[in-house]
C-alpha cells in the first residue's frame, strides 16, 4: 500500500491543499473553481517571481489572445476568494501589461507520517500489528501477536488434505505480513534518521542577495544592505563558516537551485530572501534551505512591518537561522549576534547606501559613498560603522589613483580613530587600521595586531584573512602561515579575484612559478 503525502500551504489565515483541491479560511472551505485554483497554485509555486501573462495563457488557455479577458477575470476571482480586492494587494501583485506575482505569506507544511497502526493482517486466529514506537525504548518496530488457538495435529493434517491451496496460502500470507512489517520499519527508521541528521549542527552557510520586489531598482541598496548585515552578524559566530558577500553576490539576479549554490560554495545551508520596501513599511520573506538535500529548514513570516522595526526584524532572522542550524550560543555570542550600532533608521539607510556604492569600486561611486557616510554621521555622530566606511573609501580613492596618499590617508586615519573610539570591538575598523599600518606606515607588527584582532572579532572575514596573509611574509620571512591564511580566505570567498591574485603572488614570491601561473590563469577566468 503506497503512502501519499499531500502538501499543505499556509497563506496567512488561509490553508491551501493542492492535492485535495481545497482552499480553507480558518477551517471553513472557500469556493474556487478548478482553473482558478490551478492558476493560484501555479502562482504560489512560482512565488516571488513575476509570471508573464502569456505564460499563464499558454499553460491554462492554450495561448489564445481571446482569453486575455478570462485571465483578468480569473485573477480578480482569486483575489476575491483571498479577500484581496483592495489596493495595495497583499497576495497577488499585478505588473501592468506584463504579468502577476504572488507576494503573500507562505509556509509549506508537510504532514508527518503517523503510522499508529501501519497495517494489520488477520489470519487463522493470528493478528500481526505494526505500531509506531512511543520513543520510550530503542526498538523501531514492535510486533504484538495475539494468542493462537492451536489445533490438534490430526485436525491440521485433515485440513491440509481437504484444501490443496493450504500448502501455499499460509506462507504467502505470512510473507506478505513480513513485507509489511519490514516496510513500516524502514519508513520509521528513515524518518528518525532524517530527524537526527536535521538536528546535527550545520557549520557553513551562504546568505544569497535578497531580491528587491519593490519594482524600483533604486531600492536595491536596501536588500543588498540587509544581506550584508546578516552576513556580518552571522560571521561573528565562532565555528560557523559564512561565505563573504563578494562571492554570494555572484548569484544576484539568478534563479538557481540552493543545492547547486551549496555545491559551488561548499556550504551546508543557504539562506535566500526577498524584501519589499515602501516609504514607511517593509516586508521581508526568508527561507533557510539545506544544501545537502534541498529540505526547507525554516520559512519566515511575511507580514508587513513598520520600517522602524527593521533592527528587530534582522535580529529575529539571525536568531532563527542560528537555531535552525542547531548551533548553541553562549551569552556573549548571542549578544554579538544581535548587536546594534544605531537606533536611527534613517542613518542606517544612509550607511547602507554608502556601502552599496562603495562595493561598485568606481571613483564616482566611491565619492558618492563618502557623501552618504558623512550624512549618516551627521544624523548619528555615535554611529561607528559610517566612520569605518569613510576610512575604507578614502583608502580606496588612493588605491584607484584618484587621490594622493597625502590627501586622503590622514582623513582615513581620523575616521578610523573615531570608529575605534566609539567601538573598539568593531572588526571593520580594525581591518581598516591594519590596511593603513601595512600599506602606508609600513608598520608590519602593528598591521599584524590589527588583522589578528579583526579575525578574532569576525572569524569569517575573508578580507582580514587575506590581508593578514599578505603581511605575514614581511613579519616571519616565510610563507607557510601566509598560505594557510590566504587559502582560508579563498575558502570563505571562492569567487574573489583579489584573493585569487594574492595566492598567485605568494606562490610567485615563494618561487613556485608553475603553480603561480596556474593560479593566475584561474584569476583570469574569474575576471572573464
Amino acid at each position: 500500500m503506497a503512502v501519499q503525502i499531500h502538501k499543505v500551504y499556509l497563506l496567512g489565515d488561509f490553508q491551501l491543499e493542492p492535492g485535495n483541491h481545497l482552499l480553507k479560511r480558518q477551517g471553513a472551505p472557500v469556493s474556487l473553481n478548478k482553473k482558478r485554483f490551478q492558476v493560484l497554485v501555479y502562482l504560489i509555486e512560482q512565488r516571488e517571481q513575476l509570471v508573464p501573462r502569456q505564460e499563464l495563457l499558454d499553460k491554462f488557455w492554450d495561448g489564445s489572445e481571446v482569453y486575455e479577458e478570462n485571465l483578468t477575470k480569473c485573477i480578480s476571482e482569486i483575489r476575491k476568494a483571498l479577500d484581496d480586492q483592495k489596493k495595495p494587494h497583499k497576495f497577488i501583485e499585478t505588473v501592468p501589461a506584463v504579468g502577476y506575482r504572488y507576494i503573500g505569506p507562505f509556509i509549506e507544511k508537510v504532514p508527518e507520517l503517523k503510522p499508529s497502526v501501519f497495517a494489520a493482517e488477520k489470519m487463522r486466529g493470528v493478528k500481526i500489528v505494526v505500531e509506531e514506537d512511543d520513543g520510550l525504548n530503542g526498538e523501531l518496530v514492535s510486533e504484538k501477536a495475539l494468542p493462537v488457538k492451536r489445533h490438534a495435529p490430526e485436525v491440521r493434517e485433515l485440513r491440509q488434505e481437504s484444501s490443496p491451496r493450504s500448502s501455499w496460502l499460509l506462507p504467502a500470507i505470512l510473507g506478505g505480513a513480513i513485507i509489511v512489517i519490514a516496510a513500516s520499519a524502514f519508513v520509521i527508521y528513515r524518518s528518525r534518521t532524517r530527524g537526527a541528521t536535521a538536528s546535527a549542527p550545520i557549520r557553513s552557510i551562504a546568505v544569497l542577495p535578497f531580491k528587491n520586489l519593490s519594482g524600483n531598482q533604486a531600492e536595491d541598496y536596501f536588500g543588498d544592505g540587509m544581506t550584508e548585515s546578516l552576513i556580518t552578524s552571522l560571521s561573528k559566530i565562532e565555528g560557523l563558516k559564512v561565505i563573504s558577500s563578494s562571492s554570494v553576490f555572484h548569484f544576484k539576479g539568478q534563479q538557481i537551485d540552493p543545492r547547486e549554490v551549496g555545491r559551488q560554495l561548499d556550504v551546508g545551508a543557504v539562506l535566500e530572501g526577498t524584501v519589499r520596501k515602501d516609504q514607511d513599511s517593509i516586508r521581508v520573506a526568508v527561507r533557510l534551505v539545506s544544501a545537502d538535500d534541498g529540505q526547507v529548514l525554516w520559512v519566515s513570516d511575511t507580514n508587513d512591518k513598520a520600517l522602524r522595526d527593521i533592527f528587530g526584524l534582522q535580529d529575529e532572522i539571525a536568531r532563527n537561522v542560528v537555531a535552525r542550524l542547531s548551533i548553541k550560543l553562549n551569552q556573549e555570542s548571542a549578544q554579538r549576534l544581535t548587536r546594534r550600532y544605531t537606533d536611527n533608521v534613517e542613518a542606517y539607510q544612509l550607511y547602507l547606501r554608502g556601502r552599496y556604492h562603495w562595493d561598485k569600486f568606481t571613483v564616482p561611486d566611491i565619492k558618492r559613498s563618502i557623501d552618504y557616510f558623512q550624512q549618516a554621521i551627521n544624523l548619528d555622530p555615535k554611529y561607528p560603522l559610517p566612520y569605518a566606511g569613510l576610512a575604507d573609501a578614502y583608502c580606496m580613492l588612493n588605491g584607484l589613483g584618484a587621490a594622493s596618499p597625502d590627501e586622503v590617508i590622514p582623513k582615513a586615519k581620523e575616521a578610523m580613530a573615531h570608529a575605534l573610539e566609539l567601538d573598539d570591538a568593531l572588526p571593520e575598523a580594525h581591518t581598516s587600521a591594519g590596511v593603513v599600518k601595512d600599506f602606508y606606515d609600513w608598520d608590519f607588527a602593528g598591521a599584524e595586531r590589527e588583522f589578528k584582532r579583526a579575525i578574532e572579532l569576525n572569524p569569517s572575514s575573508s578580507t582580514a584573512h587575506e590581508l593578514y596573509g599578505k603581511v605575514l611574509p614581511d613579519m616571519r620571512g616565510g610563507f607557510d602561515e601566509a598560505f594557510v591564511e590566504v587559502k582560508h580566505a579563498l575558502d570563505l570567498d571562492p569567487f574573489s579575484v583579489s584573493i585569487s591574485e594574492t595566492l598567485g603572488e605568494l606562490l610567485f614570491y615563494s618561487r613556485q612559478y608553475d603553480l603561480a601561473i596556474a593560479q593566475w590563469q584561474k584569476t583570469l577566468v574569474r575576471l572573464a
